[in-house]
């Protein structure tokens, strides 16, 4: 069976497709792992804490220097995707991996993994109800950066990831992708990909 990469849109529900899937396989009888992006960012920005350049300059000035904000994250990026295929690739051999991650595009993730271990489902937000999903995110969220914006910023967050999602859904069906489309039955639409998952992975 393949292993399974989830693009997609913060909170379009990444994870709880992930936690999904791994039931489903895991009910099959298969040994699975999920790895989240996040996880492994966190991680790595443990160890760059560590190192003196970070500590003594990146760190202080980022928030003030733009161009140094936008080359650490840049760094911190392309050092994820490196660790994570590294990781994915060495991991699969033992298990089903489950891998999500809201830092690739369609285009990176093609080229990343290997097609023959592994499928790429991208999920976002395109159609969703602004004023219900600023609700949603108030409701489930707890203490997250976009939870702990005021209601403007909010809902600029959620315009600006309701773009993202017609963009990905956009480059996931040029390239072939399938797209879960979480706008207005999130739960469904992600329980019928799930339902369907050992199939698609086969």
């Amino acid at each position: 069976m393949k292993n399974l990469i989830i693009i997609g849109i913060p909170r379009a529900g990444k994870t709880t497709l992930a936690q999904t899937v791994a039931r489903e396989i895991g009910a099959a009888g298969h040994a699975v792992s999920v790895v989240s992006a996040d996880a492994l960012v966190g991680g790595l920005t443990q160890v760059y804490k560590r190192n003196l350049f970070y500590a003594g300059f990146i760190r202080p000035l980022k928030h003030v220097f733009r161009f140094l904000d936008r080359q650490y994250t840049a760094r911190l990026i392309r050092d994820l995707h490196i660790m994570a295929g590294r990781f994915l690739n060495e991991q699969a051999d033992v298990s089903t991996v489950i891998y999500e991650d809201a830092y690739l595009t369609v285009d990176r993730a093609i080229k990343l993994f290997d097609k023959k271990r592994f499928k790429i489902v991208a999920i976002g937000y395109p159609n969703a109800n602004p004023d219900e999903k600023m609700t949603d995110i108030r409701r489930h969220d707890g203490n997250t950066p976009a939870n702990r914006m005021d209601d403007a910023e909010l809902r600029k967050f959620v315009d600006a990831m309701m773009d993202n999602s017609r963009r990905l859904a956009h480059d996931a069906k040029k390239c072939k992708i399938p797209f879960i489309d979480t706008s207005v039955d999130y739960r469904g639409a992600i329980d019928d990909f799930a339902k369907n998952v050992i199939k698609f992975l086969k």
